[in-house]
């Protein structure tokens, strides 16, 4: 049986001279993995489909419990991305993630759609790389179900007082009082919150797909923001990934050059 559906290339391996493995990232099945005959070939007609970020239709057929390339038809090959190495370290962490959470046979139509929108805005320069990776980091983990409570405090229910803390580490908000009167110490997955931060986070958790990317920050809650979404998905994910260390490697170089 012929299965056809449209994937994106979220991670590439090479087999003998000429083969390669691909896991690709589909709304219907998850991360599926295929086997590609000749696929290193500099004439193979599969080689524009099967590199990394490559977004196709793609057809393939099970044998062995293996699934192996009939054809491939490329739709978006998100090209920028290799013209510059920050943005394709970046978009190396959003794949990386992706792999890491998304299993075969599990819907991940929101998650798809997330991460092609994501790597649109990168590729064209449409957002800066701050606001994506914060907006990506905290919109994923709402999607695979690790959605922190952001409506109010955890013990008075309290909207928004003068003082708000995002607990991290317990998912959850408290407010000044609650969070002083339990003898909670600042720490590392303690952060107190703007208004501005509590706001944005509540919007890029909650807002419509469509509506995501659609707002404005400024520089000085945009650092704030990227650090409590970076705190937030390492601390639940419960691990490091090599391509965030190495996307932030070639930042510091970058700001040690300057």
């Amino acid at each position: 049986m012929l299965i056809t559906v449209m994937g994106l290339v979220i991670a590439e391996r090479d087999i003998g001279e000429n083969d390669r493995f691909i896991d690709i990232l589909t709304a219907e099945y998850g991360v599926v993995e295929i086997g590609v005959k000749g696929a290193r070939k500099l004439t193979g007609k599969s080689n524009a489909c099967t590199q990394l970020f490559s977004y196709a239709k793609f057809c393939f057929s099970k044998r062995a419990d293996r699934y192996y390339l009939n054809s491939c038809e490329p739709v978006r090959s998100f090209y920028n991305l290799r013209l510059d190495m920050r943005k394709l370290a970046l978009a190396g962490y959003f794949v990386e993630i992706s792999k890491y959470c998304v299993t075969t046979g599990q819907s991940a139509k929101d998650v798809m759609s997330l991460l092609l929108n994501t790597l649109h805005m990168l590729s064209e320069g449409l957002r800066s790389e701050a606001f994506l990776k914060s907006v990506f980091e905290m919109r994923f983990m709402s999607e695979i179900g690790m959605l922190p409570q952001l409506i109010g405090c955890r013990d008075c229910y309290s909207y928004e007082s003068d003082e708000m803390f995002f607990m991290i580490d317990r998912s959850c908000l408290l407010c000044g009082e609650h969070f002083y009167g339990r003898d909670f110490e600042e720490n590392y997955y303690h952060v107190r919150l703007t208004k501005t931060v509590l706001h944005t986070l509540r919007f890029i958790c909650l807002t419509d797909m469509k509506r995501l990317f659609n707002f404005k920050i400024g520089e000085g809650s945009q650092r704030l923001l990227n650090e409590v979404t970076e705190k937030y998905i390492l601390a639940h994910l419960s691990r490091s990934f090599k391509t965030l260390d190495f996307y932030k490697k070639i930042c510091e170089d970058e700001t040690d050059i300057q």
